[in-house]
Parts: structure tokens; sequence; C-alpha cells
């Protein structure tokens, strides 16, 4: 059974072909975690969950949305607007049984706001993300974080903020459970959040090849592969986002988590089917569907 453990297939991009990407995950038996970034999207997510079977929804607020910034990549161009994440909102949204984590939270320094202090930011998002893992907890939910770098090596290190607030809060760390999406720190860091008893989110970058100018990314992500258990590694797309590297260009559907898969399987030394079945276990126990 292929899993995605991070999609987002409420998002407008798939306005135009919805109920097709639909049927071709129904086709393959797929499980589904379709992830909100605000309340909108989030109640959106646990609608389109409770239509299907094997569909099920993480409801949250992603950090770019705590403050008005400016979104401008290859894959998406639009304005966050401000939001703040209400307990009683996402608790009511919770009581469907198709809600399985709260998330995406966590901490985001490369998508900052101008001329806001960096400190300002910062304790911003961290007091958002603690509101979720508290209601995580409080729910008994588990928790898909969002951690990502600057590109400026004069920014803190967004994994390294991540990580202190579980150091600074053990009572934090003791009810939690999840994954880290999209993962991009390195081995280190990764064999940290294990310790705390997350997991890891593997998407199509792994298949991207090494830049020229810039190899340690991609050399630092595999070594990640290599040295994190298979028991402990979730397949995701992002979706409509970050096609893999066969399908570049392309929308990105969740069904494509097979390519994920397989380049997990060279790395490892394992068969394709081999990272599916176990990765769709790992869905089943992280996220208890």
């Amino acid at each position: 059974m292929l899993s995605d453990s991070h999609c987002h297939l409420q998002f407008n991009g798939y306005n135009e072909n919805r109920e097709e990407v639909i049927k071709k995950c129904l086709e393959k038996g797929m499980l589904l975690n379709i992830i909100g970034t605000q309340f909108n999207t989030s109640k959106k997510a646990v609608e389109l969950a409770e239509t299907q079977e094997g569909f099920h929804a993480t409801i949250g607020l992603h950090p770019v949305h705590i403050n008005t910034a400016e979104i401008d990549e290859e894959e998406s161009h639009f304005v966050t607007r401000e939001e703040k994440f209400i307990k009683d909102d996402y608790r009511e949204l919770a009581r469907s049984k198709k809600v399985v984590a709260i998330g995406e939270c966590g901490i985001d320094l490369f998508h900052i706001p101008k001329n806001i202090p960096i400190k300002e930011i910062l304790d911003k998002q961290k007091k958002e993300f603690i509101k979720q893992i508290e209601l995580a907890i409080e729910l008994d939910l588990a928790m898909v974080i969002h951690v990502r770098n600057s590109d400026s090596k004069e920014l803190p290190n967004a994994y390294e903020e991540v990580l202190e607030i579980f150091n600074c809060h053990p009572e934090l760390v003791s009810g939690s459970r999840g994954t880290i999406h999209c993962y991009g720190g390195n081995s280190s860091q990764a064999q940290e959040f294990l310790s705390l008893g997350f997991s890891i989110g593997i998407t199509g970058i792994i298949t991207f090849p090494a830049r020229k100018n810039n190899p340690k990314p991609t050399e630092d992500l595999i070594e990640v592969v290599k040295n994190t258990p298979i028991e402990k590694l979730l397949i995701e797309t992002d979706s409509p986002y970050l096609a893999p590297q066969a399908y570049r260009g392309k929308q990105c559907e969740p069904w494509m988590t097979k390519e994920v898969a397989k380049k997990i399987g060279e790395i490892k030394g394992l068969s394709t089917d081999e990272v599916i079945n176990q990765t769709s276990k790992n869905f089943k126990e992280i996220f208890k569907t």
C-alpha cells in the first residue's frame, strides 16, 4: 500500500483536476495525510478527508502564516496574511475522526517579513508553535513539523531552534510524536529528532541531482536516509509542489511517492516494495489510523 504522509490536495493548485488526482490515488489504494497550513485550508483538509476511505487530515498553522510575508518561489507566489493559532477553533475541527495530527507547524526562517527583527519573528513563531504542540498532546494527536533554514548563514539555524524548544520544555517531549516534514537538516540533527521520538519525512528532493556549486545539502540528505532506520522514515510529496526528478516540470501528485520510495531503496539496499510497505506501516503507527 503506497502512502503520502504530506500532501495539500485541497490547495487551489488542484482546482482543475482534483477529482482526476483523487481517482488515481484511490486506484492505487493510497493512504493520504492532507495537510492544512492555516484555518481555512485545515477545514478544507478535513472536509476532503471525510469523503474517502484512507484519506486523513492534519490541521494547523504554518509558520509563514503567522506574519504577513511575500512568498515567491518557482512553484508558488502569494502574500500570506497574519493569523493566530486559536486552540478552540482547531479543537472543534479535531472532533472529526479523520484528524490525525496537528500541523504543519514549526519554524521557518526562509520566508521572513522584511524590516522586522529576527528575534521578534522567532519569538512569535515559537509562541504559536508551542500552542500547537500543547494541543497535540492534549488531544493525543501526532505532529507534522515544518522546519526550514534561511540561505543566509547570518540567521539562526531553524533545526537548532526547534530542538531547543523541545530540550528546554521536556514536558512537551514526553507526550509528543510525529514527523519532521521535508527533512533538510543534517544527520546529527536527525539523530536528535529520532532520540526525541520523531520520524523523518522524505520528499522528492531526495531524487534531485546534487547542485554542482553546492552538493552538500544532497550529500547531507543521503546521509540522513542512510543513518535513519527504515522504521522511522515516512515518504511524502508536499504536492502540488516538489515533483520528483522523473516528473520535474509537472504538477506533483501524491502517487509520485513511489519515486521517493525507489530512491530510498537504492540508498538503503532495499526493494521499492519493501520501502513502500514499511513506510505505510510507519504511517499507520504514527498517525494511529
